[in-house]
């Protein structure tokens, strides 16, 4: 059985369904190019990356080396 978002640590649970994890496990290739451009944010969870927080359930500011 699945854990759900809030089980996970997700920050934005009403907003899960958008999140990169999903997309990954739905195989939605085209959103996942377009949200991991340029990436700004990891996420603390799965360490996906993504241009903008709001794509991650656990996002962390990614500090340039």
């Amino acid at each position: 059985m699945k854990k759900s978002s809030i089980e996970t640590g997700c920050d934005g649970p009403e907003r899960h369904p958008e999140h990169l994890c999903r997309l990954m496990e739905q195989g939605r290739s085209r959103e996942i190019a377009a949200q991991t451009a340029n990436p700004r944010f990891s996420c603390r969870n799965c360490e996906a990356v993504a241009a903008e927080a709001d794509a991650l359930c656990r996002p962390q500011a990614i500090v340039p080396a």
